[in-house]
């Protein structure tokens, strides 16, 4: 009996595709439209875009608070990242929807192979749940402390605190109804922005975890052509031609897919690397000013994810560079002159090829985040000097 991967790769969306649909956003879905759902996120996420705004206001040219601006941006950078993300699925849905279908394919294709191959395809589907796995716990953890927070202070220390630094005009929050009715709107915004960002996270980690699956296939197609040679004179064979015909096709997908998840997740990447380093100097400053109780668990929050997307980048890197190693070390030597041709058109092809970046500035890479790790310590001691 075939062991069903497709069926496998279409459950590890369930998880997020029912978050993308509570949001009106799950693109995933063919022909798909936006619906008052979605509206209604938009009108979320611009009140508290515009409510965060009018209360760094209030603290600078009212309350003549300067600290104030650094616990708004922390959470104005998340409602940021989630924006751009919620744009860029709507305006990209059938990239989206076209490049889930390609992969689904290439599961339902290479389940019907030899053993080699499934053992590809269950690594895979293993990388990607460790990855789904990793960051739910890490979402519904940081969701938990930080709403959490303020419960615990009301309830242990008989102080009342907000989970989010944005308030309203004219609702007066030293009020029993005032206090409930901004946590309330906090919890909202809470729910759909941290779950919203993981959502686009999750599946730009999925998309590019199969960038390595690809690569491992091709490697499979070049280990098979290596034996025919090792059998047959290659100057008969019909089947190594074939072969490489499939593997220079092969290696053309495996192209199109980089580029398609570079040029899907261009803009987000840039725009999450961007706010997350704003987002960790301020937070790590509230820290040192003990103003924003649950800035520790946001900070462990950001960090992780800034690492896990640079990370992302060098997982990209590493591919296109076994990719260079396994053409190079193939038994090309022993094919005629016009196959040898064709490999080194693959060869050409793959030095050329670019990884993930930071909005075409800096590399996505371990590399870049600890420069920026650097930067924000730099940052964070600037900011605490200034503001003692």
């Amino acid at each position: 009996m075939t062991t069903k991967y497709s069926n496998q790769f279409e459950k590890v969306f369930y998880i997020t595709r029912l978050f993308s649909s509570i949001c009106g956003v799950n693109v995933l879905k063919e022909n798909y439209h936006m619906t008052w759902l979605t509206w209604s996120l938009i009108a979320l996420l611009n009140g508290a875009v515009a409510f965060t705004i009018y209360t760094m206001y209030v603290g600078v040219a009212i309350n003549n608070d300067w600290s104030e601006i650094l616990k708004c941006l922390c959470m104005f950078c998340a409602g940021i990242q989630a924006y751009a993300k919620l744009i860029n699925a709507i305006t990209k849905c059938c990239v989206f929807h076209s490049i889930t279908e390609e992969i689904c394919g290439l599961y339902t294709v290479y389940e019907q192979r030899n053993k080699h191959y499934h053992k590809l395809l269950k690594e895979s589907i293993s990388l990607i749940k460790k990855l789904q796995a990793t960051q739910t716990g890490l979402v519904v953890v940081a969701f938990c402390i930080i709403i959490g927070t303020p419960v615990f202070y009301m309830i242990v220390l008989k102080e009342r605190i907000f989970i989010m630094p944005f308030f309203f005009p004219y609702i007066d929050y030293n009020t029993d109804f005032g206090y409930y009715f901004t946590s309330a709107v906090h919890i909202v915004c809470v729910f759909f922005g941290g779950f919203g960002n993981y959502v686009s996270d999750s599946w730009c980690f999925v998309f590019a975890a199969h960038i390595p699956l690809v690569k491992n296939i091709l490697q499979a197609k070049f280990n098979e052509m290596d034996e025919l040679l090792l059998l047959e004179n290659p100057l008969k064979a019909k089947e190594i031609k074939v072969l490489l015909k499939d593997i220079f096709q092969w290696h053309q997908k495996y192209s199109d897919i980089c580029k398609t998840v570079k040029n899907l997740f261009f803009w987000v990447i840039f725009v999450q690397v961007a706010m997350q380093f704003v987002s960790i100097v301020c937070t790590i400053v509230c820290i040192f000013l003990k103003i924003w109780p649950a800035a520790p668990a946001f900070l462990l929050y950001s960090f992780l994810l800034f690492y896990s997307y640079c990370g992302l980048g060098n997982l990209v890197e590493i591919a296109n560079d076994d990719v260079i190693s396994m053409i190079y070390d193939s038994d090309w030597y022993k094919l005629t002159v016009s196959q040898q041709k064709m490999i080194l058109i693959m060869l050409r092809e793959s030095q050329q090829a670019e990884g993930m970046s930071i909005g075409g500035v800096a590399p996505l890479s371990l590399n870049t985040a600890l420069q920026l790790t650097k930067t924000i310590y730099t940052f964070s001691m600037m900011f605490r000097e200034f503001l003692n």
